[in-house]
């Protein structure tokens, strides 16, 4: 493997690592593409975009569009166009999640992506997401991630 296919391999890997929910991909690609030079912008705000203009836009804090303004017509050279898919199945922890029963507490979860369950099973687990806080203000919403085990899910 050359040094280069290994960094490239490397960084893919710190980053999957940085990203254990769709927010936190999203807060690490926004990390990037700020060191990149790229803007970001309001989805409800009018645009000002310039020729060679470098911009994303965030939505809801785990949908992210990034993309750069040619400097030609895009009648004459056409656009480019590339997908991706942020977050993936997993477990989602209910509004009000803890039930304490039989000396144990139980956190109720909904299924979300038709994860494979029995990847889930009899492991250690941790948390990691989006809460809402309150504010002076209202609410804000925060990123957590648990880097203990904190959870079981019996097979």
């Amino acid at each position: 493997m050359t040094h280069q296919a290994h960094s490239t391999a490397q960084d893919l890997l710190d980053f999957i690592d940085a990203s254990p929910s769709p927010w936190h991909a999203v807060a690490s690609c926004e990390a990037r593409l700020q060191a990149a030079g790229f803007s970001s912008l309001d989805e409800l705000d009018r645009w000002q975009l310039t020729s060679g203009g470098r911009y994303y836009v965030v939505r809801g804090g785990s949908s992210i569009i990034a993309f750069i303004v040619g400097t030609q017509p895009a009648a004459e050279t056409g656009l480019r166009i590339i997908g991706a898919h942020t977050d993936s199945p997993g477990l989602r922890l209910k509004p009000k999640p803890a039930e304490e029963a039989q000396g144990m507490v139980r956190l109720g979860v909904e299924v979300y992506g038709g994860p494979i369950l029995a990847t889930f099973a009899d492991r250690d687990l941790s948390l990691a997401g989006r809460v809402n806080v309150r504010t002076a203000d209202g609410f804000a919403s925060k990123l957590v991630r648990f880097s203990e085990p904190l959870l079981r899910l019996p097979n």
